[in-house]
């Protein structure tokens, strides 16, 4: 048996789980194919159990993920509507979830970093608010990372992964298809063997955009996940419970924090407060909300908040109050 699979049960019920785990976790090389099809063909039990296994997770798919989530939670008291979805679906639901665990168990048992070994090579990037910074990876993948970042990189012997917790980062990725390159985001996941694409993460709502290439975005849980494929110059939103479908991206203007620039096409003033913020040491703030949706355009340096209070109050009526500790305050004239 190989030496990466010398840990498989003995037990043909238990190695089906193990094998099904392993299938269906996102990094299953030719060589572990090929270990597998040598135990199936090993023994028609062997077979049996996985094709059991493999029946349960079909019907898994039948089943919403709020059924699922209601399922797997540890409240002892689901909402009444959902005890009445689940009495139908009980013995099902029960086997699903057996599989779930045991599928879960087996993916962690065996190793800390689940099927992919421990990585040989870890590094940790943190960028403080307003800073920007280039780091250039073992395989000469190179991250330029913008304000305000955290990012965990790990490289397995099959499999590059970067952790984005939160941030922007743009990923120039070197081709090597025998290791793929993961980017998993909370919300989202992005699967590419070579590419330059960006990622920003603001908390559960997930920006994809590629500037060449192509990528493979997926969300959604692991029995309900959804794809989507993205080539040059289309972008992606992921939030929790949705994915937009691809469409055109500005990348230029996504990734003008890249030479120090934010540009502005016609947005709210909200938002561009809120895109402004990443980059400046204290805070704007608008007090008065009916400048909200007023409309705004420019190209501006980030974390010059001079130039922009400048600009802002030149092109709309706006009054700015500046404070001793830094921060502004935006409202409408008296």
């Amino acid at each position: 048996m190989n030496r990466k699979h010398s840990d498989i049960p003995a037990h043909p019920r238990d190695a089906a789980a193990y094998w099904f785990a392993r299938v269906h976790s996102g990094s299953f090389t030719q060589s572990d194919q090929e270990a597998f099809d040598s135990w199936l063909q090993a023994d028609d039990l062997n077979r049996k159990e996985y094709q059991a296994l493999d029946k349960i997770w079909q019907v898994a798919g039948q089943i919403s993920a709020h059924e699922l989530r209601a399922m797997l939670a540890e409240e002892p008291e689901p909402p009444q509507q959902i005890q009445k979805r689940l009495k139908r679906w009980r013995l099902t639901i029960s086997a699903v979830a057996a599989t779930i665990i045991i599928v879960i168990g087996f993916a962690g048992l065996f190793m800390p970093y689940g099927w992919l070994g421990e990585p040989f090579y870890t590094a940790e990037y943190v960028t403080d608010r307003g800073e920007r910074r280039t780091e250039v990876l073992p395989d000469g993948s190179i991250l330029e990372i913008n304000t305000q970042t955290t990012a965990l990189v790990e490289y397995f012997e099959n499999r590059r992964n970067v952790r984005l917790a939160g941030g922007e980062i743009m990923f120039s990725v070197e081709t090597d298809a025998a290791r793929p390159f993961t980017v998993d985001a909370g919300s989202g996941t992005v699967l590419v063997t070579g590419t330059r694409f960006n990622v920003l993460r603001d908390q559960d709502q997930v920006q994809i955009a590629v500037e060449s290439g192509s990528v493979e975005i997926s969300s959604g849980h692991w029995w309900n996940r959804r794809t989507e494929q993205l080539t040059d110059g289309l972008g992606a939103q992921i939030d929790p419970d949705s994915m937009t479908p691809a469409s055109p991206a500005d990348i230029d203007t996504l990734t003008a924090w890249r030479q120090g620039k934010i540009i502005f096409k016609d947005q709210p003033l909200a938002s561009v407060v809120k895109e402004m913020n990443r980059y400046l040491p204290q805070p704007i703030t608008i007090t008065d909300h009916r400048l909200d949706q007023v409309r705004i355009a420019g190209v501006f340096n980030t974390g010059d908040s001079a130039a922009f209070l400048q600009a802002l109050h030149k092109s709309i009526p706006v009054q700015v109050i500046l404070h001793a500790d830094g921060s502004t305050e935006l409202s409408l004239p008296r």
